[in-house]
């Protein structure tokens, strides 16, 4: 990669959203802009995990504006829109401050080129200016400017809720835009325009899969630990599982998992490790620690995981059906997505026992189906696949020329 915009300043911003995708995907974007001479600065949502990805890096680490007060709905969350309403965006002098405060740090950073990873408040702070901006994200919190934001709800209703919502948003936007003297938004999504858009996902598991203009990454994800998969048993079908300690039914779960017929391995950080012992045997091992998931998923039949973007984009790579055990809302729409396309099982609502372990065994026993609808996506999007850090990487060096 060319270097001859060596000392540019990125500003690399985070303000919503929880896990470690944000900042793993940071990870692998500061080390391949800082590989082109760039200096990079994170202003990050969360910074207790941050060390372990950027202490390797000349990275500048920052804390981004948050929003503190718990709000809460009565219903549950539908749209973007909503989780705007209840992260500051409800009155307009609350959204000014976390405004002026996305100023203050791009003042003090007088960034070249910006990047927004789900970050709404800091795109209206740089609204005005013609820094060249990229919004790198899974398509679930990334709208296509001029269009209606997305019906999150599992089963949409053309109640007019969202197109109000929206609306509400928007009166707090142009709000705070009038202030500034500058022009106001037509459409709440018309702030998500930028220069590229880089998704981490593969066009059909995007929300909003009618875009024309976006760089969709299916490449490798960051890797975020050396410590391999190691199953007991060489022994076929294998099954691999990334589980939270803090799914309502993860005993459940263990227990199908230990019952079904397949060598299994279970990756549960933190999780308590008596869960997993009274089932260890050769056909069944865990981790509660980090494991490097990627490089395990070409070595198994069945991928089971909580439809996270990334892990299921891994998966699906692998050619692997995917069982889909959602825990929050993005997950669960990714989970629609792929049983609809035929990759896999949507599990909404945990069934009994020895329901769930038919279900593995039924995807164990349907495997060929569901890997001819992968192999079909896979020829749609053939190799070589780009990474995020490359197509940003790339993106960073066509906006400075």
């Amino acid at each position: 990669m060319a270097t001859q915009h060596q000392g540019k300043t990125i500003l690399c911003t985070w303000e919503i959203g929880g896990e470690l995708g944000h900042i793993s995907r940071y990870s692998a974007i500061v080390k391949a802009l800082e590989s082109d001479g760039h200096h990079v600065v994170l202003a990050l949502k969360d910074l207790s995990r941050a060390y372990p990805f950027f202490c390797t890096t000349k990275a500048t680490l920052m804390q981004a504006p948050v929003w503190l007060p718990k709000v809460t709905m009565q219903r549950p969350i539908a749209c973007l829109a909503d989780t705007l309403l209840c992260l500051g965006y409800l009155e307009t002098d609350p959204l000014d401050c976390l405004v002026q405060a996305w100023e203050s740090i791009v003042n003090s950073v007088k960034p070249d080129l910006m990047i927004f990873d789900y970050a709404p408040t800091a795109m209206i702070a740089l609204r005005h200016t013609r820094i060249p901006k990229i919004l790198i994200g899974t398509g679930f919190a990334d709208p296509i400017p001029g269009r209606p934001i997305v019906d999150w709800r599992p089963y949409p209703q053309d109640d007019g809720l969202i197109a109000r919502q929206e609306e509400r948003v928007l009166q707090q936007v142009n709000a705070v835009l009038a202030r500034r003297h500058q022009p106001t938004l037509a459409q709440l999504t018309d702030l998500f325009a930028v220069d590229r858009v880089v998704i981490s996902t593969f066009p059909e598991l995007d929300l909003y899969s009618e875009r024309d203009n976006a760089d969709y990454c299916t490449g490798p994800t960051a890797k975020l630990v050396d410590t391999p998969v190691k199953f007991a048993s060489d022994a076929r079908p294998r099954i691999l599982a990334y589980l939270k300690p803090a799914h309502p039914n993860i005993e459940l779960l263990v227990t199908a998992l230990a019952r079904c017929k397949a060598n299994v391995f279970i990756a549960c950080p933190k999780g308590p490790a008596n869960l997993f012992t009274p089932h260890v045997s050769e056909r069944f091992q865990f981790s509660n620690e980090l494991v490097d998931l990627q490089g395990a998923m070409s070595e198994v039949d069945v991928f089971v995981g909580h439809g996270n973007a990334s892990s299921v984009k891994e998966s699906l790579v692998a050619g692997n059906p995917t069982v889909v055990l959602p825990i929050q809302l993005e997950q669960l729409l990714t989970g629609r997505k792929v049983q609809q396309a035929g990759f896999g099982v949507l599990v909404e609502k945990i069934p009994g026992l020895d329901e769930m372990v038919k279900l593995l065994n039924d995807v164990l026993m349907n495997g060929d189906a569901y890997r001819a609808n992968i192999q079909g996506l896979l020829e749609r999007h053939p190799a070589p696949r780009l990474c995020v850090a490359e197509a940003v990487e790339n993106a960073v060096t066509q906006l400075l020329r």
